[in-house]
């Protein structure tokens, strides 16, 4: 027998998003997006609300990266999804992770997270909170790369 429970957003397992920005001074924020998926081959959305200071980076700089978590980095990723950059602009530094710039967008890539999208913004929505994304690279670490393919299992 199968429950009914009406329109639900169940979709697991998620993944543990963290998108990566600049702000307009090349001060590096992370945010943990629990509400996100690919929507196109080449595009991922990402609902991410408009008073995060990722949203005001991402419509000053029109880029960012999205990396994700893993088991070893529960910590950092639950710190970076709890304290605001609007409140603390040196939280990436307090978090443990480190970045480095991206080649392809103007954003930073976490370089503890062994997978990275690296995104143009594509469009965003005030009203819905959508930001859309076109995916211009895909980075894996080598520890999660077999035969040339990511092993979602390593990941």
């Amino acid at each position: 027998m199968k429950h009914n429970f009406g329109p639900k957003t169940w979709i697991y397992p998620m993944p543990v998003l963290i998108i990566g920005t600049y702000d307009e001074n090349g001060v590096p924020d992370l945010m943990n997006a629990a509400w996100g998926g690919c929507s196109l081959e080449d595009e991922i959305s990402i609902c991410i609300d408009n008073t995060h200071r990722t949203w005001a980076n991402i419509v000053a700089k029109r880029a960012f990266t999205v990396a994700f978590g893993t088991v070893d980095t529960v910590r950092q990723c639950d710190y970076v999804g709890i304290v605001s950059a609007n409140k603390d602009a040196d939280k990436v530094r307090r978090s443990g992770f480190t970045v480095t710039p991206s080649v392809h967008v103007d954003a930073p890539v976490v370089n503890e997270l062994p997978l990275v999208l690296e995104c143009e913004l594509r469009s965003l929505d005030e009203n819905t909170c959508r930001v859309v994304g076109r995916i211009v690279n895909t980075a894996a670490d080598d520890s999660i790369v077999v035969d040339g393919k990511v092993d979602i299992a390593r990941l």
